[in-house]
C-alpha cells in the first residue's frame, strides 16, 4: 500500500474545513455540548465539547470491574458503576460523559498506567516514549512525554528516619521486595502469609511528584492478605524486606510516600516535558497525532515498510477511532463510527487532521479504537460501536478495560442519624467503602451487635444511601442507613 503523499493530505484538510455537519452544539449540562458531524467518505463523528473556562464539570479515569488486577467492562457500565460514587473528601460524582480508554491485557490490565480521582493507581511505563493526556487539579490539561516512574524514583519514609524503596506498585510482590496497594487494586493484596503487611491510613490521595503522608493503624505480621479499605494502602513485604520493614513501622506513626514520575518530554513529535503534580486524571494514550498545531505523522515510516512487505500498518487503515483534543478553551471527547458502509472510519492522519481543522484543536491523542470505541451521554451510547451481534447488526458494546468520565462534582451530603460509640444492629454485607462501589468486608446478621467507629466521613451520601464505619466482631467496613438499627 502507498501511503497518501503531501497534496492528497492537503484537500483531505481542506474537506475536512468544508465538511457537511448534521445539527450545531447542543447542551449536555452546564459547560458541556455535544454535536455530531457527517464527513465526506461518509464518516460519522460524534463529538463532546467541554468548556474549561467554567469549574461546573471534572474529569476522571475508570476501571472495569473496579479493580486495577484486571477485568472488563462495557462503558456504560463503568460510567453507571462510578456515578454517584465519593471521592476522598466526600465529593460526589454525576457523570455525564464517558468514552473508552488505553489498550489493554487479555486479563484486563492496562498497558500503560492510570491516575484516579489524584490517587496513582498504577505506575505509567519506563521510557515507554508517551504517556497520555492528563488531567490537573487547575483544568490546564496537556498530554506527557516519556516518563521515569519506577523504583529509583519511588519510596516511604518512616517515622524514625528509615527510607525504603518501593518495588512493586499494585502488582504481585517478588521475594524480598517492598510491594504498596492502594484500594483501587482489588478488595485484598491478595498475598500469601509469609510476610509483613501495614496498613496505612491516608490524609489525602496517593498522588504523582508530590509528598503524600499517612499514619500507620495497624501492623500485620505473617497473617496473609490484607482487606484494602477506601483511603487506605498497605505495605506489603517479604523476606529481607519485610525484615527491615518490621524495624522501622509502628502503629500511630507517621509514613511519607513520595512517588515521583520525572516527564522528560517527546522531542521526536515537538513535545515538551510537563510537571505532574497535582495530576488528577490520567491514562496511557497509543499515540499522538497533533502537536501544538502540527498533525503528527511518525508512523508513516512504519507504514512505508508493511507497504513493501504486503501489509497495512494500523495508522493507514480507515477504522472507529476515539480520542482526546483540546486548545486553549476547549477539550474534546470524540469517537469516530468506521467498519460500515454508513461510516468507513479515519486513518490517524485523517483523526489529526480532523481534529486540528473542524474542531480547531491544537494538541490530540489517540485512546483505544476498533470496536473498543464508544461514547455515552446520559445514559445512552451515541455512536454505533462496530461490533456485530448475533443478527449481524452494528452497535455490539465490547467489555473494555477502563475509560474517562466527565462529571459534575456534587458537594458532600450527610446525615447524622448515627454517631461514633453508638451500639447498633445490621443485616447483610459490609463494604470497604462507602458506596455498593466498593468490595465485601464480610457479612452480618441482624441478631450481632456492632459499634460505629469515629470517622470523619462518617454519614457521608453515596450510591443512593448514607454510609457509616462499623465494626462487629472481627468484621470492620461500612454499612448503609438501610442495614442500620440503634440499640435502644
Amino acid at each position: 500500500m502507498r501511503v497518501k503523499s503531501p497534496p492528497a493530505l492537503f484537500f483531505l484538510s481542506l474537506a475536512l474545513s468544508i465538511a457537511s455537519s448534521s445539527g450545531q452544539w447542543s447542551p449536555v449540562a452546564p459547560g458541556l455540548d455535544y454535536r455530531e458531524f457527517l464527513q465526506p467518505g461518509p464518516v460519522h463523528v460524534y463529538v463532546v465539547r467541554a468548556d474549561r473556562s467554567t469549574n461546573a464539570w471534572t474529569i476522571d479515569t475508570m476501571k472495569g470491574q473496579g479493580t486495577m488486577k484486571g477485568g472488563h467492562e462495557t462503558v456504560p457500565n463503568m460510567a453507571a458503576r462510578y456515578d454517584d460514587s465519593i471521592t476522598f473528601d466526600g465529593h460526589r460524582y454525576a457523570v455525564k460523559v464517558a468514552i473508552n480508554g488505553d489498550y489493554y491485557t487479555g486479563a484486563g490490565v492496562p498497558l500503560q498506567g492510570q491516575i484516579m480521582a489524584g490517587w496513582l493507581a498504577k505506575r505509567f511505563e519506563d521510557n515507554g516514549g508517551i504517556s497520555g493526556f492528563v488531567w490537573p487539579g487547575d483544568r490546564h490539561p496537556f498530554f506527557g512525554g516519556n516518563v521515569q516512574n519506577g523504583p529509583a524514583l519511588q519510596s516511604v519514609a518512616f517515622a524514625d528516619r528509615a527510607k525504603m524503596q518501593i518495588n512493586q506498585f499494585n502488582t504481585p510482590r517478588e521475594p524480598d521486595a517492598l510491594a504498596l496497594y492502594t484500594w483501587q487494586f482489588a478488595p485484598d493484596t491478595g498475598t500469601k502469609a509469609d510476610g509483613v503487611e501495614v496498613l496505612v491510613r491516608m490524609n489525602g490521595p496517593l498522588g504523582v511528584s508530590s509528598p503524600a503522608k499517612g499514619e500507620i493503624v495497624k501492623v500485620r505480621p505473617n497473617t496473609g492478605a490484607s482487606p484494602l479499605p477506601f483511603n487506605h494502602v498497605v505495605l506489603s513485604a517479604h523476606g529481607k524486606a519485610a525484615a527491615e520493614l518490621l524495624r522501622h513501622a509502628r502503629p500511630g506513626q507517621a509514613v511519607t510516600f513520595q512517588l515521583d514520575l520525572k516527564d522528560q518530554g517527546s522531542p521526536h513529535i515537538g513535545l515538551g516535558p510537563h510537571d505532574w503534580s497535582g495530576a488528577y486524571a490520567s491514562l496511557g494514550a497509543p499515540k499522538n497525532i497533533l502537536v501544538k498545531g502540527t498533525v503528527t505523522r511518525e508512523w508513516e515510516a512504519k507504514a512505508r515498510k508493511y507497504a513493501e512487505q504486503g501489509k497495512k500498518h494500523g495508522s493507514v487503515v480507515q477504522d472507529p477511532r476515539t480520542a482526546i483534543a483540546l486548545n486553549d478553551r476547549y477539550l474534546f471527547f470524540l469517537v469516530i463510527d468506521g467498519r460500515s458502509k454508513e461510516s468507513i472510519g479515519m486513518t490517524f492522519t485523517e483523526t489529526g487532521f480532523f481534529c486540528r481543522d473542524v474542531l480547531k484543536a491544537t494538541d490530540a491523542a489517540l485512546q483505544d479504537g476498533g470496536g473498543s470505541s464508544t461514547l455515552w451521554i446520559n445514559g445512552k451510547v451515541k455512536n454505533i460501536p462496530s461490533g456485530k451481534g448475533k443478527d449481524e447488526k452494528y452497535g455490539l458494546l465490547r467489555a473494555v478495560c477502563n475509560g474517562y468520565f466527565i462529571a459534575e462534582l456534587l458537594p458532600p451530603k450527610k446525615s447524622t442519624g448515627f454517631q461514633a460509640g453508638q451500639k447498633v444492629r445490621a443485616k447483610g454485607e459490609l463494604r470497604l467503602g462507602p458506596g455498593t462501589t466498593f468490595g465485601s468486608a464480610g457479612k452480618v446478621n441482624e441478631t450481632d451487635t456492632g459499634t460505629v467507629l469515629p470517622e470523619p466521613l462518617n454519614g457521608i451520601f453515596a450510591k443512593g444511601d448514607y454510609w457509616w464505619l462499623c465494626r462487629f466482631g472481627d468484621a470492620e467496613g461500612w454499612a448503609a442507613a438501610g442495614q442500620l438499627a440503634h440499640i435502644q
